[in-house]
């Protein structure tokens, strides 16, 4: 199964054809909203977060397991129903297009690949998908993205990373999610602050390259770019940022060498006065920060991981990172 698994691997490749008004003082920058929309977790509630997420044969089985969690306030649970059903809203397209793949890979006589093993491993994956949803009920785009901004607003930290660098939402189904957007567009810069604060190394990078002028590093959350207004000495501040936490990490989302040619690559494009406001504000970024006890974790990476595993996983959803009260 692991040569198996290889394969599908190094498929993955041709398989994916996959703010506002920026704080101009310290005061605004301070002014970060409240994460009120949902009830905060109580003491009772954050004792049943630590319990470990289930782990059912079936998402039905699953999804019945979380619910009452969810009612009682569960961030956790809210985070991880939120993938549940994510994840089976596309489980007869993934069979389809496992099933198309495998048609097309079996056609060809001169593959570079051990054909067999990759031809089980994608009916396995799919068979194992199909079968893990099967009688799961359909999830509209904007269900999702509620269950996941729910997760979110209980100050979950990395529901609030899943929400405000936008991978709650599908990038083929935007349109069915035009109320969803604008709330989006109007919070999600402010949510990934709140996770920034708490010196999470990605959440830096993604608010470095959203305010990073176009054409500007890698965009890898195109819709968080869209949410904030271009800003090349916001987007220093917090590249500064990050590099100091990527020296106090062992985060492997990106090397020093790789963040400091984005840096480099981006001063190049300033003034002087922006650069001076950019290193002004990145002291005011420094003296906001409370770090949490926590190791990092990257949610894009994540979801590019999980988007061809036969199950959800819980690994996201149990940790339990929060917002400081």
């Amino acid at each position: 199964m692991k040569k198996a698994t290889f394969g599908i691997v190094l498929l993955l490749p041709l398989m994916s054809c996959r703010q506002d008004s920026e704080p101009s003082n310290t005061a605004q920058a301070r002014a970060l909203p409240q994460i009120q929309e949902a009830p905060r977790p109580d003491s009772a509630s954050l004792l049943a977060s630590a319990r470990a997420l289930p782990r059912a044969a079936t998402a039905r089985e699953a999804v019945q397991q979380l619910r009452s969690r969810v009612d009682a306030g569960d961030a956790q649970a809210t985070c991880q129903l939120a993938r549940e059903l994510e994840f089976c809203a596309g489980s007869e397209a993934f069979s389809h297009r496992m099933g198309q793949m495998a048609a097309r890979i079996n056609a060809d006589q001169v593959a570079a690949l051990n054909k067999n093993d990759v031809l089980q491993t994608m009916a396995e994956l799919a068979k194992v998908r199909k079968e893990y949803c099967e009688g799961m009920p359909a999830l509209s785009p904007s269900e999702s993205v509620a269950m996941w901004r729910r997760a979110a607003m209980r100050g979950h930290l990395p529901s609030m990373l899943h929400y405000g660098s936008g991978l709650a939402f599908r990038p083929d189904r935007l349109l069915d999610t035009l109320d969803e957007l604008m709330v989006f567009r109007r919070d999600a810069a402010e949510v990934t602050k709140r996770v920034a604060q708490s010196g999470h190394l990605q959440a830096n990078l993604m608010l470095a390259r959203a305010y990073a002028p176009r054409m500007t590093g890698p965009d890898r959350t195109p819709l968080l770019r869209q949410a904030v207004q271009p800003d090349a000495a916001q987007s220093l501040a917090y590249y500064m940022l990050a590099e100091q936490l990527q020296r106090e990490t062992t985060s492997a989302s990106i090397s020093a060498l790789g963040l400091q040619a984005e840096t480099k690559g981006l001063r190049l494009m300033m003034s002087q006065d922006e650069v001076v406001e950019g290193e002004r504000r990145f002291g005011e970024l420094r003296r906001l920060l409370a770090p949490t006890a926590s190791s990092q974790f990257d949610p894009v990476a994540q979801s590019e991981r999980d988007a061809y595993q036969p199950v959800p996983g819980t690994e996201i959803c149990e940790r339990d990172e929060f917002v400081p009260k």
